[in-house]
């Protein structure tokens, strides 16, 4: 017995682990059982919820563009055997931001970067090196820029009006990190240096904001490791002698009363939109949608959770009979000091000066002529010439956009010193208007949902399908971005005819790109509907092989040998180019610089398009051949 159980041991042993086994699968069977039932019971009670949190990250990736969703594309994939990298040429919104309008505890939103990113800290620690004896040596100097901060304030619950935040930081540092890994090998350090100390560097243009200085430099820091010399654009627009024009503000109003016309068309957006305005903002009340859009995105875009209306009473205002001389209280509006939060607090992107309208005419002299009047019966202002000449830019454009309500300046004036409460601006005044006393009225308690962010904006996604079609709205583009492609042209030339500069950076806004898509033909709403720190490159090429045809010797680089093509956002739009679909572009098959295995056509276009585009074919839309006259042609003309 002791030999037959010897020998049958491992029959034994097999037979025992077949019955632990299946012991074991019958156990954790019915435990898996239970486990699936739960699961899909907790699926089918929160099956609506998970759509929404799902539907909403999706909208903030889409609409935050956070920086680790920043990543390369197709820039620079382009067959490197054949073609040459000549230069590059960037335009770029600035990295994110704190709300441009005052909010119901906005001074509670949480804009600070948690955790840091090591990037950011090294990029922090560098500034702060280069300052460390005073001033860092990019804004110690003279010039539009001195004593800028190149940081964004620092404060651990504070998000600045305007300002750029950390994460907008990070955002433009992640950009220049994609510059420097497509372009630093192909141009060379040399040429992609913005110090302003080599003759070979790049150049860089910003506007007069904080937020678009402050993104050049980490831009720039990201692309070459050093800061920029940033130079000043003054326009939003970049029209550089391009400016002045008349048309533009009956292009403004007709596309106002239609943006307008098309909220009235949707009662329902219109009632959400009125609900949104009263929790978001302070002291008014807005029906722009645009306006709730980018109250929503500091909430959004910070993680910090959508605002309830107050439980107190709220103020309504009424309408009072008396009129004549009231002066304005401390208490029924909130004291705002001008040097704690900057000029970008005027909110001057949701009026947004068309190009910086001319000093010399009719109006700007008024103007001018009006507020000096003003300022010199009061103390002087405690904010630098800078600000002045903001804030006078800011009263002419509002006078002419309120030319057919006010009937005179000085009532503009009047109003937006009331609304803004300029320092030492609180004192008498004597212009009939109804004084409008607060008076209370109880409010249910209403709080913003997902749902209703998602409302929002799907339908500021379909009013920009509208817009983009909208013909005004193009020849608007077309009138605004006219100086800005007009630069990049000249640029392009010299890049071709002195070899520099072989990197341009255009640091700029929304309105700058949006713009700039209009007057290039991009038709698509994506493109239109323009993210924090999106960037629109234009890559110029030359032909490697340069031998004669029949001599089969090496010969000079002509007009002929040149092309570019355009990325934006990783995309290539080149052949979306209103002026770049014809047989003469060139289609190659690429790899993904990022995945080899992946592969997708990319379009070069011959330069001579573009030049052909601005030169002789911009202004056909308007049956004129230049700028001057397209400006005074569509501008007086009845069909506007």
């Amino acid at each position: 017995m002791m030999k037959f159980s010897f020998q049958h041991r491992a029959f034994y042993c097999y037979l025992g682990m077949s019955v632990w086994i299946f012991f074991l699968i019958t156990v954790v069977y019915k435990y898996m059982s239970v486990g699936e039932e739960t699961v899909a019971l907790k699926v089918t009670q929160n099956e609506y919820v998970s759509k929404t949190d799902s539907k909403y990250r999706k909208l903030f990736l889409r609409a935050c563009n956070p920086p680790d969703s920043i990543v390369r594309g197709s820039e620079a994939a382009v067959d490197t055997d054949t073609w040459l990298l000549q230069g590059v040429l960037v335009v770029t919104r600035h990295g994110d931001r704190g709300p441009l309008t005052h909010l119901r505890g906005g001074d509670k939103l949480p804009c600070d970067m948690v955790p840091v990113s090591p990037m950011l800290k090294s990029y922090e620690e560098f500034v702060l090196n280069a300052s460390a004896s005073g001033r860092a040596w990019w804004v110690a100097g003279p010039g539009p820029f001195h004593n800028f901060p190149s940081l964004p304030r620092a404060a651990a619950t504070h998000c600045a009006l305007g300002q750029l935040t950390p994460t907008g930081v990070l955002q433009m540092i992640t950009v220049g990190n994609i510059l420097r890994e497509a372009y630093g090998d192909k141009l060379g350090s040399e040429y992609m240096d913005l110090t302003g100390k080599r003759e070979t560097g790049g150049l860089a243009l910003s506007t007069r904001y904080r937020r678009t200085f402050q993104s050049a430099q980490a831009l720039a820091w990201g692309a070459t490791r050093a800061a920029a010399a940033a130079r000043e654009a003054h326009s939003v627009a970049f029209c550089f002698r391009h400016c002045a024009c008349a048309a533009l503000h009956k292009l403004d109003k007709k596309i106002s009363l239609q943006a307008k016309s098309r909220l009235e068309s949707h009662p329902a957006v219109k009632e959400l939109i009125n609900k949104l305005s009263k929790v978001l903002f302070e002291s008014q009340e807005y029906i722009d949608a645009d306006v709730v859009r980018d109250a929503l995105l500091a909430y959004m875009c910070h993680d910090a959770p959508l605002p309830c209306t107050e439980k107190l009473s709220r103020l309504k205002p009424k309408r009072s009979l008396a009129k004549g001389k009231r002066k304005l209280r401390s208490e029924s509006l909130p004291n705002r000091h001008l040097l704690d939060v900057d000029i970008d607090t005027l909110n001057m992107e949701l009026d947004y000066i068309n190009n910086q309208l001319d000093f010399n005419n009719e109006i700007g002299r008024k103007a001018r002529d009006i507020i000096g009047r003003y300022d010199k019966q009061k103390a002087p202002l405690d904010f630098d010439a800078q600000m002045e000449r903001e804030k006078l830019l800011y009263y002419q454009q509002r006078y002419m956009d309120n030319a057919d309500s006010y009937d005179d300046v000085v009532i503009v004036k009047k109003n937006l010193d009331a609304d803004f409460n300029f320092p030492n601006d609180a004192r008498e005044t004597d212009f009939d208007e109804d004084y409008k006393e607060p008076t209370p009225e109880s409010k249910e308690e209403f709080c913003i949902k997902k749902e209703h962010v998602m409302s929002v904006f799907a339908y500021l996604e379909w009013s920009y399908k509208q817009e983009v079609k909208n013909i005004h709205n193009r020849r608007r583009g077309l009138l605004i971005a006219y100086g800005l492609i007009h630069n990049i042209v000249q640029n392009m030339i010299r890049i071709i005819s002195e070899n520099r500069p072989k990197f341009v950076l255009y640091s700029g806004h929304d309105k700058t790109l949006q713009a700039l898509i209009l007057a290039l033909g991009l038709n698509s709403y994506q493109h239109y509907n323009i993210q924090y720190a999106s960037r629109m490159i234009f890559e110029v090429y030359r032909k490697k092989d340069l031998r004669d045809e029949f001599k089969f010797t090496k010969r000079k680089a002509v007009a002929q040998d040149f092309y570019f093509r355009v990325v934006y956002n990783g995309d290539d739009v080149t052949n979306k180019l209103s002026f770049c679909r014809s047989r003469q572009n060139i289609v190659m098959k690429v790899n993904d610089p990022i995945d080899d295995v992946k592969t997708y056509n990319t379009y070069l276009c011959p330069i001579e398009n573009i030049v052909r585009f601005i030169h002789d074919d911009f202004f056909s839309g308007f049956n004129v051949s230049n700028f001057k006259d397209a400006c005074a042609t569509y501008g007086s003309s009845k069909h506007v």
